[in-house]
């Protein structure tokens, strides 16, 4: 029963003409009834689930994927394909002290061309493991379609130059890996580009590519900005057209540039009994009155190189050793 005084809410058109000319419109309809749930917590995480769920375990997400870096894709409880590639050109391999049958010590060799170099997973795999917390008062003021997907492409960006980032950590001490330290260019960004194509041309390792374009270029995201206007300014697509190379930028900690040979090195991707790539979870957390959202995948890299050299002239006597197959340039 309605009580005296009792506001109600009004239920039809009413504009209400006052003498100053002032009007005052009342909607006759519901609050948002045109977009049920723009309010709702949980309506927002589950079209948020199932737009970055859909993406990330899509033929689409698998082929950009493929495009930055090579990389497979294998069955739950498949082991990672290890390569093997012939190497064309002669190369002095450096590793710790062997012991001939001679009692001689060797401390290098000569990987020949037409040796073949194996390929074997880094030491450490790779956990990609992003969790955001969605808070129910967070949603009180309301959201859109285009806001929802404005969120989600930021998330999977940040997941890419974050999973990058880690890439480099473990490249950084892969035994795989030379290093070698440049001065950091300065300047205008065309000239910093310039100086940037030099230094990474002239480090090109000619056993395992003969160009930029055989290779992947890994760098700080800090960079990116210059050599994208470096880009602009030479009038290029891109700044893949600008190098001539693939680039993957990544984000945390500066470890420098890296040069992956493209028929040497590669990304395995572990899928799930239901052959996705990505789990996607959303958990409720009623102490915290929100939505924990976790995205999680697992991924091995190739990018231990391993070379048969010759101990002994006659070659009875041989050791696998570390094949130089990465080259990180660390700018100071």
């Amino acid at each position: 029963m309605k009580q005296p005084n009792q506001y109600e809410a009004p239920t039809h058109s009413h504009t209400r003409i006052h003498a100053d000319g002032a009007t005052l419109h009342y909607n006759v309809s519901d609050v948002r009834k045109e977009s049920l749930g723009a309010t709702d917590p949980d309506a927002y995480v589950s079209a948020l689930v199932k737009v970055t769920d859909g993406y990330l375990n899509s033929d689409e997400w698998r082929e950009e994927a493929a495009e930055r870096t090579p990389c497979e894709f294998r069955p739950a409880g498949a082991e990672a394909t290890g390569q093997q590639v012939i190497t064309l050109a002669d190369r002095t391999v450096t590793f710790d002290p062997r012991k001939n049958w001679d009692n001689e010590t060797v401390e290098k060799g000569e990987a020949l061309a037409g040796s073949i170099i194996f390929t074997e997973p880094t030491d450490t795999a790779l956990a990609i493991s992003h969790r955001v917390t969605i808070l129910d008062h967070t949603m009180i003021g309301g959201f859109t379609h285009a806001s929802m997907m404005q969120t989600a492409d930021k998330m999977m960006r940040d997941m890419e130059l974050s999973a990058a980032g880690k890439v480099a950590e473990i490249l950084s001490t892969a035994p795989s890996t030379e290093v070698f330290p440049e001065t950091k260019p300065t300047g205008k960004p065309v000239e910093i580009a310039e100086d940037l194509i030099d230094i990474l041309t002239m480090h090109i390792n000619q056993a395992v590519g003969t160009s930029l374009p055989d290779f992947v270029v890994l760098l700080p995201v800090s960079l990116m900005a210059v050599l994208e206007r470096a880009a602009q300014r030479a009038g290029k697509a891109d700044l893949q057209e600008l190098i001539g190379a693939s680039v993957q930028a990544y984000s945390g900690t500066d470890y420098g540039l890296f040069l992956l040979p493209k028929y040497f090195t590669s990304l395995s991707y572990r899928e799930n009994r239901e052959g996705n790539v990505w789990e996607v979870q959303a958990t409720r957390k009623a102490g915290v009155q929100g939505w924990e959202v976790e995205y999680f995948a697992t991924v091995d890299i190739l990018a231990n190189g391993k070379v048969k050299v010759k101990l002994t002239t006659d070659g009875l006597q041989s050791e696998m050793v570390d094949f130089p197959m990465i080259t990180r340039i660390t700018l100071s």
